[in-house]
């Protein structure tokens, strides 16, 4: 806890018989820091016209509130939602089930980012959450990963500019393949999007179905996709997203072995600990979802 005290008396004597009156100066304003402390106000003395000195205040204290969040104790538990899209747009009546799962409607998805944005949430990348969970660096206060699969090429026109406009930022896992080919986005859309903020990781080359695979297929698929991202956008790749949320452990050992530092699932909710960062928990949103619904998933 640090105090301040300011206020000094000058006295004047003259060789008169008589006391100059006796003044003291205001003391500076302490200024807040972001760091929860406690500050002590203590009112400066001050002299009345009979130089009777008055009694100085009791010291109040102000709690001022951290803005961070505090990493959980080795074994413990982070509350850090990481929100799943994969298709932003509108669909037709006889949409299909799958399609309805994974996919949300522009306007929707546009007032999800307003509310988030108004709740308070602050995203985060997946470098930033495994230096939460495993190094004990602070989060801002509500962290939150918006994640995107696949590259699809709406994720650029649609929902990156969303993001933007509310002051959140996205991770986009892509599989390398598709990209500059119809439906997808390009590398230079990529490229933008790093530009602008966002978070670009790994998907695989192909989006395979990994366990079924030999093994140095299934590991080829994995580092390549990481390197060539991270030649084709000069920032390193660290998080891997298991193609069809199917994975096991050999995959993850490949995973852990080419480089990465997390990976994502399918598995549903948002506690994430640090012996699980090749398992880690999503929150699918899906087409019908409700903004009550959308907020009701969240801590």
């Amino acid at each position: 806890m640090n105090c301040r005290f300011g206020g000094t008396f000058a006295t004047t004597i003259a060789i008169v018989l008589a006391l100059s009156a006796c003044a003291t100066a205001d003391p500076p304003i302490v200024a807040s820091t972001p760091t929860a402390q406690i500050v002590q106000v203590v009112a400066t003395p001050r002299v009345l016209p009979s130089a009777t000195p008055t009694i100085a205040l009791k010291p109040t204290a102000t709690i001022i509130p951290t803005p961070f969040v505090t990493a959980p104790a080795p074994g413990g538990e982070a509350n850090v939602p990481i929100l799943m899209y994969h298709h932003i747009g509108d669909l037709p009546i006889d949409a299909s089930q799958l399609q309805l799962e994974w996919t949300v409607t522009p306007k929707n998805f546009d007032a999800q980012m307003q509310w988030l944005a108004r709740n308070g949430f602050r995203s985060v990348t997946m470098a930033q959450l495994v230096a939460h969970l495993k190094h004990r660096q602070p989060l801002p206060a509500k962290p939150i990963i918006i994640s995107f699969d696949d590259g699809w090429a709406e994720q650029f026109t649609t929902a990156f500019p969303i993001m933007t406009k509310y002051g959140l930022s996205g991770t986009f896992f892509l599989y390398t393949r598709p990209l500059d080919h119809t439906e997808f986005m390009t590398w230079a859309q990529a490229q933008e999007m790093v530009a602008g903020g966002m978070d670009i990781q790994s998907h695989s080359i192909t989006h395979p179905h990994l366990r079924a695979l030999a093994p140095d297929a299934a590991f080829k698929e994995i580092a390549e996709s990481k390197a060539t991202l991270e030649k084709r956008l000069g920032k390193p790749v660290v998080a891997f997203c298991y193609p069809f949320g199917e994975y096991n452990t050999a995959t993850i050992e490949m995973v852990r072995r080419a480089g990465y530092e997390s990976a994502v699932t399918l598995a549903s909710g948002y506690r994430q600990r640090a012996d699980e960062l090749y398992t880690l928990h999503r929150i699918r949103v899906s087409y019908h979802d409700t903004l009550e619904d959308f907020a009701k998933r969240l801590p």
